[in-house]
């Protein structure tokens, strides 16, 4: 298609247009893969050749840019981002223009040593290699690093939990779907910015090399962009010039647990235990859904969803764990129990599934890092009564402790309420002495941020 005079831009316009894209893109809610700012750098490359061979941009090489620097499962969305800017820009080149036939084209192809260039030293992933090229001063993604994404935030919680509510108090069952649809897509939200926060943290990023460091984790092609970058000749090349890879991170093994007794059903401002352990621990587990996992419900039986080897559907998995916000007990109890109610339901007897918990991830013979989240109220005794089966749930917990597993306590919210405290109170004690991980679950965002540094120290 040939070039239409009305769509040539000045190579100004891509310090609009790119910034623009990038922003829109981290905004859209169908793009789960971000773009990075490398993903700008690469965009600004392939616009330079057309630029210098036409003395233009036109509307095709600015679309083909922002399109094959996405993602294949964005590019769709891409597209229609890149078209919509160009057709609506609110641009002004208020830029001076330069003559393409003299000392003004030599002065765009000054050498880099003209620019002062920083190489950020402890960045996390590919922030590194942003800050390779650009200074870091002027750095347009400093608010997102390592930030929730747009539209995450405090007041998310609470718009969460007054769904909750709503979907709580509708009769009718096409209502109560469409509402538990949106609020998984809610948690799913979180749980996406929670998995891009992990994944900046496992990604190998990259720092200048050390003396004394090994030399084997010399990354050399990236050096070697690195070094043509700064303009070094070889007699000035210096070790920190020469950028070294971390180590990946290790593999993860997890299971969660999640009681469903009849305590978890007592309601804390018009929310039950049973509705904050879910609002956490949906986006906890999407956001480690690429990691080997398995899954265990509790009451007086347990009822095992997942081991780690099972192929098993996440969206339906995360679909019946939404759907439990709006249960009562005996909803529950039918749906595990074949549409039958007994007399033994409902108890908290978790000692089956740490058991199970305990032969599952001990089981495991790789040096991956296994955790064990916990997502109860902790009600397991009675006040002053201390008994051989409460005590072999401590023994369980402690032996796989003492093998290497690390064990998070997800709290719900009413297990520190008057009502409960007497019942709860020994629990608490006994897993502090033991050196497990208490993390609150009021507030699934503020939870997310605990678990992920409660990750990062293993």
């Amino acid at each position: 298609m040939s070039d239409n005079a009305y769509m040539r831009y000045p190579f100004q316009f891509a310090h609009y247009f790119i910034p623009e894209f990038l922003t829109r893109m981290r905004m859209h809610r169908e793009v789960e893969d971000k773009p990075s700012p490398r993903q700008g750098i690469t965009m600004g490359r392939l616009l330079l050749p057309p630029f210098l061979r036409k003395g233009y941009l036109s509307f095709n090489d600015l679309l083909n840019a922002a399109v094959v620097t996405s993602g294949v499962d964005s590019q769709k969305t891409a597209e229609k981002i890149a078209v919509e800017i160009m057709v609506n820009a609110q641009y002004e080149d208020d830029r001076p223009q330069y003559d393409l036939s003299g000392d003004d084209l030599l002065s765009l192809l000054s050498k880099a040593t003209q620019d002062t260039v920083y190489v950020t030293p402890f960045g996390k992933g590919q922030e590194n290699d942003f800050a390779a090229a650009h200074n870091a001063d002027v750095d347009v993604f400093t608010q997102y690093k390592n930030q929730p994404d747009i539209g995450v935030g405090p007041g998310e919680d609470e718009l969460i939990k007054a769904g909750v509510k709503v979907m709580k108090g509708s009769k009718d069952e096409e209502t109560r779907r469409i509402l538990a649809e949106i609020l998984k897509e809610k948690l799913l939200k979180i749980g996406r910015e929670f998995e891009r926060r992990e994944e900046w943290a496992k990604h190998r990023t990259l720092t200048p090399f050390q003396a004394g460091e090994d030399p084997d984790l010399i990354d050399e092609e990236r050096s070697l962009d690195n070094i043509l970058d700064l303009g070094r000749q070889i007699e000035e090349i210096r070790y920190d010039d020469f950028l070294m890879q971390q180590r990946e991170k290790q593999k993860r093994h997890i299971v969660y647990i999640l009681d469903i007794s009849n305590t978890m059903f007592y309601d804390l401002e018009g929310i039950n235990s049973i509705s904050y352990s879910v609002l956490s621990m949906v986006p906890l587990i999407w956001g480690l859904r690429r990691e080997k996992y398995g899954l265990c419900l509790y009451e007086s039986n347990s009822h095992v969803v997942k081991d780690f080897y099972e192929e098993a559907n996440l969206n339906n998995i995360l679909e019946d764990l939404v759907n439990m916000v709006t249960m009562t007990t005996t909803e529950m109890e039918r749906k595990f129990s074949g549409g039958f109610t007994s007399m033994t339901w409902g108890g908290t007897v978790p000692g089956k599934s740490l058991q199970w918990a305990y032969e599952e991830i001990t089981d495991i013979s790789d040096r991956s890092d296994r955790v064990v989240f916990i997502f109860s109220d902790f009600v397991l005794t009675q006040p002053g009564e201390v008994s051989e089966q409460n005590l072999q749930n401590y023994y369980v917990l402690e032996r796989m402790m003492e093998l290497g597993v690390r064990v998070c306590a997800c709290v719900s919210p009413l297990a520190k309420k008057s009502i409960f405290r007497p019942y709860t109170k020994e629990s608490f004690e006994r897993m502090r002495k033991m050196g497990v991980t208490m993390i609150d679950t009021y507030k699934p965002t503020k939870f997310l941020d605990e678990v992920h540094a409660f990750i990062e120290e293993g």
